[in-house]
């Protein structure tokens, strides 16, 4: 009895462990979450870091929250995904919205992309659930995937291996 209770927990780990798939991570609020330690640098230089690359990066982001004391930065940006038309797909222009989440203490960052949202021509936006059942987005929130992935790359590329001059 034990041995097939912790069979099955144990295949239960297993499964949450390749849960790190697209639509399992894109069906939550919270898309990406990334906790970086930047080693000795302090909470208002990350928090100046994360600001420059924001300002710089996406200069047409929104700015919600931007607060050195607590070190906490919210930006409201989008994403443009084109498809190009194939035999298996119609293609096409996709918008996404998101918001960028930078949180700075005890000399580390912790980053978040969260409700990703599809915006279609109307203005209208569709939650990302319904938007990936689709077999014809299936390309899109693979691209989306892979920039929102990037995104975070660049953020840690900008803000933890900052080179001053």
């Amino acid at each position: 009895m034990s041995k097939s209770i912790l069979i099955v927990v144990l295949a239960c780990m297993i499964g949450s462990a390749h849960a790190n798939s697209i639509l399992p991570a894109m069906t939550s609020k919270i898309a990406y979450t990334e906790t970086v330690d930047c080693g000795s640098v302090s909470l208002i230089d990350i928090f100046r870091r994360a600001r420059l690359w924001v300002s710089q990066s996406a200069p047409d982001n929104k700015t919600l929250v931007d607060d050195k004391e607590t070190g906490d930065l919210v930006t409201q940006g989008h994403i443009t995904i084109t498809i190009p038309r194939s035999e298996n797909n119609a293609g096409g222009v996709y918008k996404f919205g998101y918001v960028l989440s930078v949180e700075c203490a005890n000399r580390k960052y912790r980053a978040s992309l969260a409700n990703v949202e599809y915006r279609d021509g109307s203005g209208r936006t569709v939650p990302l659930e319904t938007f990936i059942q689709k077999t014809d987005n299936k390309a899109a929130a693979t691209e989306l995937d892979a920039k929102l992935k990037a995104l975070l790359a660049d953020l840690q590329s900008n803000v933890k291996d900052y080179k001053p001059f």
